[in-house]
């Protein structure tokens, strides 16, 4: 999913002194202060015991933002420091492999060798390193980790043909019962897919197709955790990202259905206090992180192979001739057969300050792109 921030800053100024001193703009507060709705600064123990007596604490990240991962696991040491047992559900691991989560809650497995274990890179893409202290509080205060998702391969079939195109087997994952958005919410991702319909050439089932997918990623994820608090009689702290978080829309939305009177509260990450509304009761501040990643590729991965279905106007890929329909076949000289790795060939060269160099197949012709990523450019949350 595309998100985009535009920073839009207009200065006014008066024809004539001000009768009183002007002061600059209020500094942002320290990474990892929290807030409530009201705009009130609370302490890690003041949010701790604010998370009390509720069954599920849903906590937002942008997946690629440091100090929201570092947030996070603050968050779950200054709760189990209170004594009271809580369960941890993440989004980013499917339910395929709770069998190795069971053997890292036992001890069986470590925190070094649970990213090859899981298959990270494969299935969820974002660098482990990110996560990795979530893991080593979690091991260090006994804090049981659980799998919330389906295969990631399942919602990709949903979306590109639609629920009947899932094999047997694959169906066997579903949610007994898929709950759909609500209609304010269906009304956002609607305005949101008429922005991009253009750029990428969708159309009408292919949205309904998007709206299913989403719908089964998070029913499944409040599916689950409502299954391990009844198994464990104890919370569940789920971590996942912020658009499955906000309004109450996403996680929230189905756990109430499922479960009408559930206690649920929700943490979700600001990049400035002007984000914060009372649409979620907590908050807490992190910067925005800065990488060259906005490449201003739309593309899709099928069979290996990933293939560009639209070039985002006046992007670093637009500006190095990257086109529609080029099928990107190397990046740096190695092979790319998956989202992932072209998202760790991109980070690969921003970290190096150096430019991309893309091989593409168009028309049958074989192409380089050269992409130069700067780090200072402000990365998509």
């Amino acid at each position: 999913m595309i998100k985009r921030f535009l920073l839009l800053l207009v200065i006014l100024i008066a024809g004539c002194a001000p009768k009183y001193p002007v002061t600059g703009p209020p500094k942002d507060p320290l990474p990892g202060t929290f807030f409530s709705s009201a705009d009130e600064s609370l302490s890690h123990k003041e949010l701790a015991s604010a998370m009390k007596g509720n069954d599920f604490i849903l906590i937002g990240e942008s997946h690629n933002n440091p100090c929201d991962h570092k947030v996070q696991a603050g968050i779950i040491e200054e709760m189990s420091r209170t004594g009271k047992s809580f369960a941890l559900g993440l989004e980013m691991v499917s339910v395929d492999r709770q069998d190795i989560l069971d053997r890292f809650n036992k001890g069986l497995i470590d925190v070094d060798n649970l990213r090859e274990m899981l298959h990270w890179d494969e299935s969820w893409g974002f660098d482990y390193e990110l996560y990795r202290m979530i893991f080593e509080t979690s091991r260090k205060y006994s804090v049981p980790v659980f799998a919330l998702n389906v295969p990631r391969e399942i919602t990709r079939n949903i979306s590109r043909h639609g629920m009947e195109s899932l094999s047997f087997e694959e169906k066997t994952f579903l949610p007994e019962n898929i709950i759909y958005p609500p209609q304010e919410q269906v009304e956002i991702l609607e305005r949101q897919f008429e922005f991009h319909q253009d750029m990428i050439q969708a159309d009408e089932p292919y949205f309904q197709r998007f709206i299913a997918a989403q719908s089964v990623w998070d029913t499944k994820m409040a599916s689950e955790a409502i299954r391990i608090h009844k198994d464990r009689q104890e919370p569940v702290v789920i971590l996942s990202g912020t658009m499955h978080v906000k309004k109450g829309y996403g996680i929230e939305h189905r756990l109430r259905s499922l479960m009408p009177h559930a206690r649920v509260t929700s943490i979700v990450p600001v990049r400035s206090l002007e984000m914060i509304t009372s649409d979620n009761p907590y908050h807490f501040f992190c910067p925005p992180v800065r990488s060259g990643m906005r490449l201003g590729i739309v593309a899709s991965e099928e069979d290996g192979q990933v293939m560009v279905t639209g070039v985002v106007k006046g992007s670093l890929a637009e500006n190095a001739g990257l086109e529609k329909h080029d099928e990107i076949v190397k990046v740096d000289g190695k092979h790319i057969s998956s989202m992932a790795d072209l998202h760790h060939a991109a980070v690969n060269a921003a970290q190096g300050d150096r430019e991309m160099v893309m091989e593409v197949l168009r028309n049958g012709r074989k192409e380089f792109i050269n992409i130069r990523l700067m780090r200072a450019m402000p990365a998509t949350q």
